[in-house]
């Protein structure tokens, strides 16, 4: 139990989401238990544009037991002895495919359309926890100075139906489209933990050069957000680097990610 006046303790030297909110305060230490969500992010129009501790060595390695489930904030990701397998049938789609409680929505492991998001807000479409550590995440960069505005949300089956119909147009090619855009079914904006950033102004790749660009990518895991498809890892995510878009994993997770890194999800799951 942490004693009235102390200071949290800081992970790797980096100060987390909450702490952000406080920079620029001179001389003065407030005990906060987290940082409160701002009253709600700011969403533009849906858009037609659019990723161990271990027991003391012994001369007898221990039976491998089956992964359990761990919460997205739990800083510790069980060992898995083999590569996560998804077993669910077409029926069985309307769950999403879950490894250690973070369920994974891709061209490898879709949902159907009997799909449905947990604790949603209005009237924007995330889950509860996502926007509220987005309501955080963009306190935290705007008291950087660092604008961001959320140009795509959560998107219903439907919806990520029509907008790849209208990209195979507008691309002209089918196969270009799909790096982009995903399926219906397979896209993560449709678990309302998916989130498109940027400045209001430059989108596109020219996200990663701009002001918002460079600060989510150095800072978002701190509020528990991560780059959901790095550059040069299309073989793994399926799509081609997105640097506008961020999924909601929990701060605990998150931390395995840290800042400016191209590791992915697929990656810290053990399904790459």
């Amino acid at each position: 139990m942490r004693r009235p006046g102390s200071r949290r303790p800081i992970v790797a030297g980096v100060p987390p989401c909450a702490d952000l909110l406080r920079a620029g305060a001179i001389g003065l230490v407030i005990a906060l238990t987290g940082c409160a969500a701002l009253p709600g992010a700011v969403q533009a129009p849906p858009a037609s544009a659019t990723a161990t501790s271990g027991a003391p060595a012994t001369s007898v390695a221990p039976t491998p037991s089956p992964s359990a489930s761990v919460r997205p904030d739990s800083p510790v990701k069980p060992e898995r002895p083999v590569k996560p397998t998804d077993r669910r049938s077409s029926a069985q789609r309307n769950r999403a495919f879950t490894v250690d409680g973070i369920p994974v929505i891709s061209k490898q492991h879709p949902i159907n359309a009997g799909y449905r998001r947990s604790s949603v807000t209005a009237p924007y479409g995330r889950t509860r926890q996502a926007q509220a550590a987005l309501g955080r995440m963009i306190a935290a960069a705007r008291a950087k100075g660092v604008r961001l505005r959320v140009r795509s949300g959560y998107r219903s089956y439907a919806e990520q139906a029509q907008i790849l119909r209208v990209k195979i147009r507008q691309y002209g090619s089918e196969s270009l489209a799909r790096r982009y855009n995903a399926a219906p079914g397979r896209s993560e904006h449709h678990t309302g933990l998916a989130v498109d950033l940027w400045d209001g102004v430059t989108w596109g790749v020219g996200v990663r050069n701009t002001r918002a660009g460079r600060w989510l990518w150095a800072n978002a895991w701190r509020c528990g957000f991560i780059l959901r498809y790095p550059a040069g890892k299309e073989r793994i995510t399926g799509y081609a680097f997105e640097p506008w878009h961020y999924r909601y994993v929990g701060t605990g997770t998150a931390k395995a990610f840290g800042p400016t890194t191209t590791r992915t999800l697929e990656e810290y799951l053990g399904l790459a």
